[in-house]
Formats: C-alpha cells, sequence, structure tokens
C-alpha cells in the first residue's frame, strides 16, 4: 500500500503529484514529496575513484592518506551526498528510530547497485553493537538494503561495544581502536561487498576491510547510502 505523507517531512502525497506520476507512478514519488525529491543531492559526474565522492581528483587527498595507512585500496560507491536533508534523515531514521524511512530509498538504491552485488561472492551489512540493536531495535544498514535481504551475509561479522562514531570529532574517528571481528571465518579467497549508510570519514569501513583482508579475502569493496 503506498504512503499517504512525505516519509521525510509529513506532507500529504495526494496534493504533491505531478500529471506523470499519475500515468507512471514510481515508488520514490509514492515515499517523499516533491520538495523533499528536490533536496537530494544524487552523486552524478567525477568522483573519487576510491571513495565514491564528487571530486576533480582522480584520488582525493582523503584516500590519498588511507592509501598510505593501508596497504590494500577500497573502491566505495554511493547514492547520494551527504547534505543537510541526509542529515536530518539519518537523524530520524538512526537515532530516533523511525523504521519506515528505510523506504525512501530502497527502489533508488536497488536500481543503482543490485546488479553490482551479484558480482561478489558475499555481501556483508556494516554490523551495530548489542547496546545499539537493543536501542533501536534495528540495523540501519540491513533495513536500507533490504531488497538484498537474501543476498546477505549477516553472521560473518561483529562489533565489539563502542561510543557512538557520530558524537566523535573527525580526528578522534580516524584514531579509534579497530573493534570489529569475525564471528565466521570463511572469507578466505572471497570477493566482499560491504554495506554501509554513510562514508563520512572511511575509517570503519576501512577497518572492515582490514580484518576482512587479514582473514584472507580476496577483494573488499563497499556500497554507501550517502558520501
Amino acid at each position: 500500500m503506498a504512503n499517504s505523507s512525505c516519509l521525510l517531512c509529513d506532507q500529504s502525497l495526494k496534493d504533491d503529484r505531478y500529471f506523470s506520476d499519475l500515468i507512471c507512478p514510481n515508488f520514490s514519488s509514492e515515499t517523499l514529496c516533491r520538495d523533499c525529491r528536490q533536496k537530494i543531492d544524487f552523486i552524478t559526474g567525477d568522483v573519487c575513484e576510491d571513495c565514491g565522492r564528487p571530486s576533480s581528483q582522480t584520488v582525493c587527498q582523503d584516500c590519498q592518506n588511507w592509501r598510505q595507512k593501508y596497504a590494500f585500496l577500497l573502491n566505495n560507491q554511493a547514492l547520494v551526498n551527504y547534505n543537510p536533508l541526509m542529515k536530518d534523515y539519518m537523524h530520524y531514521y538512526k537515532f530516533v528510530g523511525d523504521y519506515r524511512l528505510r523506504q525512501a530509498f530502497s527502489e533508488d538504491l536497488k536500481k543503482k547497485f543490485k546488479k553490482i552485488m551479484t558480482g561478489f561472492d558475499l555481501v556483508i551489512p556494516i554490523p551495530i553493537s548489542e547496546s545499539s540493536m537493543a536501542v533501536r531495535g534495528f540495523n540501519q544498514v540491513t533495513g536500507l538494503f533490504e531488497f538484498a535481504a537474501l543476498k546477505m551475509s549477516t553472521d560473518i561479522l561483529a562489533v565489539k561495544e563502542k561510543k557512538q562514531t557520530s558524537k566523535l570529532k573527525r580526528q578522534a574517528r580516524l584514531k579509534k581502536e579497530n573493534l570489529f571481528y569475525l564471528v565466521h571465518n570463511d572469507v578466505a579467497e572471497k570477493s566482499i561487498l560491504l554495506l554501509d549508510d554513510v562514508y563520512t570519514t572511511g575509517t570503519t569501513l576501512h577497518q572492515t576491510a582490514d580484518v576482512l583482508y587479514m582473514n584472507k579475502a580476496k577483494k573488499v569493496s563497499s556500497i554507501t547510502l550517502a558520501r
């Protein structure tokens, strides 16, 4: 059943449709109003080949630093830029816990990334801690990529209890201890695609990839909703 109001601002969708939407409806127009859709900054054009952020440089300065720190390259692709709208979206989705919001980008994520996922042996969502699960009630990453539920392996990686990285300053994030670990060591010689919600500094994804490479993974790439 279609939503009657925008998932982000609660504006009625009945009074917010173009005539073309009524003739050829699409999922996005049934979840977000026109005003909110116009505020989404989809990533297009030239991007950094490592992290996926819009950039005139082949490899941005942040990723040049990551290349010096780790012996591997991590290729990330993202759907949208992390702008003020996305900041509000992630606040209400992750921290207020509005699980309906997982639907807002599901069709766009599916359209852009579903085919890519078929090229990997394992698709692993970034795990959340037990305390975060107890408070939130869901893993926001598996919610975003719900369309790939049958492809995802959720029992391979885990994370120890940690401070919320969203409350850490940039330098603290970059230096934080690696708390990720393997629950089942069956990643050797496998190509792995990591899924996450937001690529901020890249610390989470690089630390996770490091654990996988230390356990003989063949290749690790990642996809995020936002960059």
